[in-house]
């Protein structure tokens, strides 16, 4: 963490000089014992972190494509206006960490055509623009992806 504190520091300050490096030291110095002290960072939780790395990577490259996919179906159904009814579906899933449940509710809501209404006790509500958006939700790549990430802890 310190390492990325004095990198953004040459970053954002824009040169390098004697004065810029001990100063910079001092402050991401500063930064860094703050960080431990009162923020809770550790160097485990930081390990844990970057082993999980390329399973965070996928899981944003997947929701990437996903939000492609979705947007595509929303224009359709505006320039084609399908007349189906939405929907609101309420289904739970086996994630175990309550931060995994919370990315999957943020992952579906920013997908086109879809919206975490609610999330209580493990239960999703999620209204979707029409059916078919709503179809298996529960057994998503999203859901695949989280889990894979819990198992890896």
């Amino acid at each position: 963490m310190f390492f990325l504190f004095y990198i953004a520091w040459f970053i954002f300050n824009g040169r390098v000089t004697v004065e810029t490096a001990v100063i910079g030291f001092l402050i991401c110095l500063f930064l860094y014992l703050f960080s431990v002290k009162y923020l809770g960072y550790s160097r485990e939780r930081e390990k844990r972190v970057i082993k999980k790395l390329p399973s965070i990577i996928k899981y944003i490259i997947v929701l990437f494509f996903s939000i492609i996919q979705s947007n595509i179906s929303v224009m359709k159904v505006i320039i084609f206006g399908k007349k189906e009814k939405s929907v609101t579906v309420k289904f739970t899933t086996d994630l175990k960490r309550d931060s995994s449940r919370c990315v999957l509710a943020n992952s579906i809501t920013l997908t086109p055509g879809t919206y975490t209404v609610g999330l209580k006790d493990g239960y999703f509500i999620v209204h979707g623009l029409l059916p078919e958006f709503c179809k298996d939700i529960e057994k998503s790549d999203f859901v695949k992806q989280l889990k894979k990430m819990e198992e890896q802890e």
